[in-house]
């Protein structure tokens, strides 16, 4: 109960210190004042920087959505993307002599047994555990993942106090209403904390993608895993939004970014199984820019008929078809107030038709502002009042993709990209 109160104390104040912030620079604006993009600058570093040191102090779910958030540079500032994204695989560690009674009671036995070397400093660090190279008895070079102890407990009273402060958001501020987004996160993350659905995950993608030779999963250890510890084979690379990393390697980074979105196309749109969550902590770029996945906690199958309701409504939006991309919508599960054409038609030109007519990025800031400025008006006469949660978990993958796009410089034309499957052909 005290820790409950702690965790909601020090989020609902974090959540006023920020929300009061930009209403009063709104009031300020209001009054003619001089100087309100610096103003609003300084909030944004300040509030990143307080949000960052939060989520350290509290861990679990507060770095999951700081993770999120840290890739999205399509549609957060700077300042928030400089900041957050230092948590993606860089989150403070735990000490692993703390750690190591609970590995042990994890694998039955001391570690010495089971390795012939454990780093004691970790390789990557995360919300829900953090990663240690090693070496196995047989001379296997492995990543083992370690779930932290008490992660289950926290993030069911984070749950339970994002409802609390999302719901209250949505009164302030209905048009940023969360809830539907709060409900995703509250079915998705506890598939994370199983290790053992993660390692499923990883050999069902692998099996999918094998016949790529510009792809790489790290093999599971089976027998040396469990629904806390993973350990598979340890695959080195560059952060695949590491710019200068890339360059290093010979690699053109928009032509990265190209690719990777390319992969996620066929994830989607080929296997309809697709890895949710590839924020840059999960994805590495190896010498001649075979891709690394990691962390398949968060995999989606897609529901029957979906994807070719995603084919369906892409194809409307690429001709321009408006009743037609509002009957897609519908199909997919989309709902609006009203049974008029007008929002579902304007969506679809927000979430992919301005791109493509203009030969964009998907990231393209200048499309982002017009359609975010656009929205309230938009959807105030004819709000939508239901969104499948499917869509909302690929349109979270496109937005990070979009987010990594912008980071590599991307200019990628994404009709180009997505005619290949809307003619039932995948790109070699």
């Amino acid at each position: 109960m005290v820790t409950r109160a702690y965790r909601f104390a020090a989020q609902a104040s974090l959540v006023a210190r920020v929300y009061g912030g930009y209403k009063l620079i709104q009031a300020v604006g209001r009054l003619g004042l001089p100087g309100i993009d610096g103003r609003y600058a300084r909030h944004h570093r300040r509030s990143a920087e307080a949000t960052y040191r939060l989520a350290t102090r509290l861990e679990g779910l507060p770095i999951k959505v700081c993770q999120f958030l840290g890739s999205r540079a399509d549609i957060l500032p700077t300042e928030y993307v400089e900041v957050l994204s230092r948590l993606q695989d860089r989150v403070p560690p735990r000490p692993l002599a703390k750690l190591r009674p609970y590995l042990e009671r994890e694998f039955g036995g001391p570690l010495d047994e089971v390795f012939a070397m454990l780093e004691p400093v970790p390789i990557a660090s995360a919300s829900l555990a953090q990663v240690h190279r090693g070496r196995l008895r047989d001379g296997r070079e492995v990543a083992v993942k370690i779930q932290y102890p008490d992660i289950g407990d926290l993030v069911a009273i984070d749950l339970e106090n994002f409802a609390i402060l999302v719901g209250l958001l949505a009164r302030l501020e209905p048009e940023f209403d969360f809830r539907v987004v709060l409900d995703e996160v509250r079915k998705y993350v506890p598939l994370e904390l199983d290790f053992v659905h993660e390692a499923d995950n990883a050999e069902r993608m692998a099996e999918h993608l094998a016949a790529r030779p510009d792809v790489l999963v790290p093999a599971v250890v089976r027998e040396r895993s469990t629904r806390r510890v993973l350990v598979m084979d340890y695959a080195p690379g560059v952060r695949v939004t590491d710019v200068a990393g890339l360059r290093a390697l010979g690699l053109d980074p928009p032509d990265v970014a190209r690719r990777l979105l390319e992969l996620f196309c066929e994830q989607l749109l080929v296997h309809g199984f697709f890895h949710a969550d590839p924020h840059p902590g999960n994805i590495l770029v190896q010498p001649g820019g075979r891709f690394v996945l990691l962390d398949f906690g968060l995999a989606k199958d897609l529901p029957p008929g979906f994807r070719e309701g995603i084919v369906r409504l892409v194809a409307a939006i690429v001709t321009g078809d408006a009743p037609a991309v509002a009957a897609a919508f519908r199909a997919l599960g989309f709902r609006t107030r009203d049974a008029g054409d007008d929002s579902l038609a304007w969506l679809g030109e927000a979430f992919l038709g301005w791109a493509i007519r203009n030969g964009r990025a998907y990231a393209d800031p200048e499309m982002i502002a017009r359609f975010g400025a656009e929205m309230p008006r938009r959807f105030g006469t004819n709000p939508l009042v239901e969104i499948p949660a499917d869509v909302l978990l690929v349109g979270r993958v496109m937005g990070i993709l979009s987010g990594i796009g912008k980071q590599l410089g991307s200019e990628a034309d994404v009709g180009a990209i997505l005619l290949p499957y809307l003619v039932g052909a995948a790109p070699v």
